[in-house]
């Protein structure tokens, strides 16, 4: 804690140091955690009445000492700066009087003293209320509502409320759709005067069968000599997207595109992410390219990038790559993309290995996709396959984005790093106690050959009847992934450098290295428009926070939705996470979780339960064992042990956390298919 923070150091009642830390808060109602955005730092435990004082994503002050257990917990002393300006929950009258009821679990009601122009208050409906008295000491939060989204049980206007909460706007302003819409429909061949022309050479994209937008194509030429020249072209989203522009303000305000199950929000107007920033198959797109020459063994031994125009040869499914490794026909492929593809499966292997050798964690979770109708209404759930082709995209990327951030750093070239700091030695020793409960040998991840350690207990888990579990709790027991212009290199993926270069259209720090690379290339210096990098980073790392939370809990209210038909039925389940009130229990393998009012259960623990009641609105599922009734939310646990307090630096997870690694970075996801997660 002392090596981190610069703070004014107070000395505790218990004898303890006391520091001012400022930072994001995430709401959980009765409590919250300060997100840390420092290296080697764990989020910070708050409780305390100041709770009452902050709304999820404001950035406060707040009073921080370690506990006895080593984990750090505080008490907010004052707001910052308020996330938003408006919030949205359950619209009720109290006596004589209007009041919202916030999304987020126990947090203060807010008092209306108003309703906009002609809107008529709707008793229980979901609301938009514009902020006009902040919370403070003995008064909550005031304002005027805005808009009326709808029925807690309209699916779509349960979805609409999450994004509103989250500070996620669906509709681009008119300046911006015109400034999209402005360079046209097609590419001019005066477009791409100076470039690299790569017209010739065979390159194809690879992509989920429902992808709407292709972002990233390969190539891979045999060189000889037992080298390979492998190719990654990026759609070149700087080229359009200049710094100050309305267009760049939007895309840096959103930050990233969201994908629901139901819809996409995307962070740049259709104009460019669905057509120019698309590289469809034989039309012209400009592309930003980086070259990495690998030998026999996997090591890069030359690096190039450029600005390049290339043409698509073919736009292929991971399904349809996955038939041609495994020998099989797909039509209408040229005899070079054919070949190419034989060496990239070749060429995958190798990577993969050297990757795994120096450490790298391959989590291997399973990836859910909900199918929704037109009108967001659930259709069923299905699992993903997890295919050679998806893991060949996966270390494609892996390496163009290593391969960029190296050659920015040679430069001394400023850029954002995609920075994943070593696991809290506190969340590791729970780990291990929790793994050797199900009967793995995991001591020795605590000590100071972690990444080692953790292959370990993967490869233990291998064909384990609990690999999912095992699985999911490796990945909890992670650090979040952020942005930062400092970096001491990623953890997950063992590599010093590591950055985003690979999704311009969806991720904005990638559309900074963009520009940082184009600034190399010319001999300049980028400096990302006169905006602090940390800033950017904070600001980044927050919006994505933001649409991985919403993306989690549109998942949760889908599979809610589903499951509802299902109640009382009894279904095979295993305890993934205890707390205070009980335990989550996997159920089967719906991918869904809910919470058992047990104790004296372990993680692991196999049970038979009954699906007692399904929260549609919140997304939540009340179990009980299998012939006995389910207690009430809010009343104590069943049985005999002592249950546990949130593990610093957790969330209270449900049944899709883990799907993507919430606050780890191990998973994929995000409405992108395998292969393009959030690493």
């Amino acid at each position: 804690m002392k090596k981190h923070w610069k703070r004014k150091e107070t000395r505790g009642a218990a004898g303890g140091h006391e520091a001012l830390v400022e930072g994001v808060i995430q709401h959980k109602g009765t409590f919250a955690f300060l997100l840390s955005e420092k290296p080697g730092v764990e989020d910070v435990f708050i409780r305390g009445r100041g709770l009452d004082l902050a709304m999820d994503g404001d950035r406060v002050q707040a009073r921080v000492r370690p506990e006895k257990s080593g984990r750090l917990a505080g008490e907010i002393v004052r707001v910052v700066k308020r996330a938003h300006s408006s919030m949205v929950g359950i619209l009720k009258k109290v006596k004589n009087t209007w009041a919202l009821f916030p999304e987020k679990g126990n947090a203060p009601p807010a008092l209306v003293s108003g309703f906009a122009g002609k809107l008529a208050p709707v008793e229980g409906a979901f609301a938009v209320l514009e902020v006009q008295r902040w919370p403070e000491a003995g008064a909550g939060a005031s304002g005027i509502v805005t808009e009326i989204l709808g029925d807690p049980g309209d699916i779509r206007a349960r979805i609409d409320s999450i994004l509103r909460a989250r500070g996620i706007n669906e509709v681009f302003p008119k300046e911006v759709l015109d400034q999209a819409a402005a360079f046209g429909a097609r590419l001019e061949p005066a477009a791409w005067k100076g470039r690299e022309i790569l017209f010739d050479l065979p390159i194809c994209t690879i992509d989920g069968a429902d992808a709407k937008d292709f972002d990233d194509a390969v190539s891979l030429e045999d060189l000889g000599n037992g080298l390979l020249r492998l190719g990654v072209h990026i759609a070149d989203v700087a080229n359009y997207v200049k710094s100050g522009t309305e267009l760049d303000k939007e895309a840096y305000a959103r930050a990233t595109s969201v994908y629901l199950p139901d819809r996409v929000v995307p962070m740049l107007p259709p104009a460019l992410s669905d057509n120019l920033c698309s590289l469809v198959p034989r039309q012209e797109r400009l592309t930003m390219s980086a070259f990495m020459d690998i030998d026999r063994n996997g090591k890069v031994v030359k690096r190039r990038l450029a600005e390049t125009v290339i043409r698509s040869w073919r736009r292929f499914t991971y399904e349809e790559v996955q038939t041609l490794l495994e020998g099989g026909k797909v039509p209408d492929v040229h005899k070079s993309i054919g070949e190419a593809v034989q060496r990239m499966g070749a060429l995958t292997d190798v990577l993969y290995r050297r990757r795994v050798q120096r450490g790298a964690l391959d989590f291997n979770l399973p990836e859910y996709k909900i199918n929704a109708d037109p009108h967001g209404r659930p259709l069923g759930v299905s699992l993903r396959p997890r295919l050679k082709s998806h893991r060949l995209i996966e270390e494609f990327m892996l390496l163009a984005n290593e391969a960029v951030a190296t050659e920015l750093y040679n430069a001394k070239m400023p850029f954002l790093h995609r920075r994943h700091d070593s696991p809290d030695p506190l969340k590791l020793k729970a780990l291990s106690a929790a793994l050797g409960e199900l009967g793995l040998t995991a001591g020795h991840i605590e000590g100071k050959n972690a990444p080692k350690a953790l292959q370990d207990v993967l490869r233990q888990a291998e064909g384990h009847p609990l690999t999912n579990l095992i699985n999911s709790l490796m990945v909890r027991s992670m650090r979040q992934a952020v942005y930062s212009p400092e970096s001491e290199g990623h953890f997950g993926i063992a590599t010093r450098f590591y950055s985003h270069f690979t999704s311009p259209i969806r991720r904005y720090p990638d559309l900074m290295t963009h520009r940082a690379v184009k600034a190399l290339l010319r001999g300049k210096k980028e400096n990302h428009g006169a905006l602090p990098l940390e800033k950017a980073g904070v600001h980044c790392s927050e919006r994505e926070r933001a649409a991985s939370d919403a993306e989690h809990k549109s998942v949760d209210i889908m599979r809610a939705e589903m499951l509802k038909e299902l109640v009382g039925s009894v279904m095979d389940g295993a305890v993934t996470t205890v707390i205070d009130s009980g335990a989550f229990v996997m159920l089967g393998d719906t991918g869904a979780e809910g919470l058992l009012r047990v104790n004296g259960l372990r993680p692991g623990a196999k049970v038979k339960v009954m699906i007692a009641n399904v929260d549609t609105a919140e997304g939540k599922i009340d179990l009980s064992l299998e012939g006995r009734p389910a207690p009430a939310a809010g009343s104590r646990p069943q049985g005999g042990g002592q249950g546990q307090q949130p593990a610093a630096g957790r969330e209270r997870w449900k049944f899709s956390d883990w799907k993507k690694g919430k606050r780890g970075n191990g998973g994929r996801g995000g409405g992108r298919g395998r292969g393009r997660g959030r690493r």
